[in-house]
């Protein structure tokens, strides 16, 4: 028997922020900024890039828009990857 969608994407998205939070594990704030590809990407960046998406696909499909601001993703493809000075672990 198949899982119900809900109950599939609930495990899926548990898993997700559950291997995140277990690499950010004991960083320091260094380490969780500091770019581990040629792109510059880094695992602070990919947690604001998770939260990110969340708030906006959840907001528009449950009709709830976030009420905080959002990067715009329109005018930099990369903006919600990157994780402002004040912003920490």
């Amino acid at each position: 028997m198949l899982d119900a969608p809900k109950d599939v994407l609930h495990r899926y998205l548990t898993r997700g922020r559950e291997a995140l939070t277990w690499k950010l594990d004991g960083l320091t704030e260094h380490d969780a900024r500091r770019p581990l590809t040629p792109t510059g990407t880094n695992l602070l960046g990919l947690v604001n890039h998770t939260a990110v998406c969340a708030a906006e696909y959840f907001g528009v499909t449950f009709d709830r828009p976030f009420e905080g601001p959002l990067p715009d993703v329109d005018a930099d493809p990369h903006a919600d990857f990157v994780v402002p000075a004040d912003v920490s672990l």
